[in-house]
């Protein structure tokens, strides 16, 4: 299975581009675009979504689409049979933990601001 690394890097290579260039045209910088394409498991989405955006497809979550397996059930490494629609769903399901993470660390940020406030009063 094509790894959203390994897509970058074809789609990259199939319109003759260079990291340089292309990280200028999608305007990330040159170190993300590289750590991208290595396959680093940790980068800001709102940055993978600025370089896929360029090749026209990002990742985001559909809400009205049926329920989403689990992404741990996903590696996107070790997908045996390659299948175009996978591609996309796995970027939706990466997409999706990166809100509910987010969400997540945002309303203990919020509860642990109220503690404070609450601690001061």
């Amino acid at each position: 299975m094509m790894q959203i690394s390994e897509f970058v890097k074809k789609s990259r290579k199939e319109q003759h581009l260079t990291q340089p260039e292309l990280a200028a045209r999608a305007g990330v910088g040159l170190r993300f675009l590289r750590e991208l394409e290595q396959g680093k498991q940790s980068l800001r989405m709102d940055k993978v979504n600025q370089v896929l955006s360029y090749f026209g497809t990002s990742c985001g979550v559909d809400s009205e689409s049926s329920a989403k397996s689990d992404i741990r059930s996903y590696r996107l490494s070790s997908l045996e049979e390659p299948k175009e629609y996978m591609l996309e769903e796995i970027m939706h399901q990466v997409c999706e933990s990166a809100i509910e993470s987010y969400v997540h660390a945002a309303d203990i940020h919020h509860r642990r601001l109220e503690e404070i406030r609450n601690s001061k009063k």
